[in-house]
């Protein structure tokens, strides 16, 4: 038995589908592929998989990770990939699939390329304006239920413009999450903006260097 990291593609209609229905989706798929996979032990015994930091719904992903364990020894890696991409729907496209290089723990950071419908350059320079901020205090809900008031300035690394759009990089994991939306939710209300329709692709996972998660 091995451990495989599998790197997809998550783009178009499949970005309206939730993290719990891709858990879903992926069983199907694995069972559908004849993938031999390893199953967890106990009374309710379920294909082994772990995906890497959930990706929130209507964000396209263009470096989405899927954990695996394989139990044929002669079952390869490229077989795998093909495997999965036969029976795979469009908007998901596997990559490829190697040994795991760090835990899932070590994972820091994820980019977001921002794309805006409409920006004149006074929405430009507000937008400048923000992330230069010491201070970016917003709200954030808690495990609880409640909100309590944090300063989200340390955990953006960069936000820079560049001629797709704005590019986050922002921190991820178990303990400190930035999602792009609360970002951009509170650079409106701060810099009393109207709102403005955005896309949002996340593009790449780092660990803690900015070295792509492998």
């Amino acid at each position: 038995m091995r451990d495989v990291r599998v790197f997809y593609k998550k783009r178009g209609a499949m970005k309206f589908v939730s993290h719990l229905d891709m858990n879903r989706f992926m069983t199907r798929l694995i069972n559908k592929a004849k993938i031999p996979i390893w199953f967890t032990e106990g009374f309710n015994q379920h294909a082994y998989f772990n995906f890497a930091v959930p990706l929130s719904l209507g964000f396209e992903g263009e470096y989405e990770i899927l954990d695996l364990r394989i139990i044929d020894p002669d079952y390869s890696n490229e077989q795998l990939v093909a495997d999965l991409n036969k029976v795979s729907v469009r908007d998901i496209e596997f990559v490829k699939a190697q040994e795991p290089v760090l835990k899932m723990k070590e994972i820091a950071f994820a980019e977001f390329l921002i794309w805006f419908e409409i920006l004149t350059d006074e929405n430009k320079e507000q937008i400048k304006k923000f992330f230069k901020r010491d201070q970016i205090i917003t709200q954030k809900t808690t495990k609880k239920g409640g909100t309590r008031d944090i300063d989200i300035a340390p955990l953006i690394k960069k936000a820079e413009f560049g001629a797709d759009g704005l590019t986050l990089v922002l921190t991820a994991g178990n303990e400190n999450n930035l999602n792009p939306n609360l970002v951009l939710s509170t650079l409106f209300e701060t810099e009393k903006m109207t709102p403005i329709y955005y896309t949002v692709k996340r593009t790449m996972i780092y660990d803690k260097n900015l070295k792509p998660f492998e």
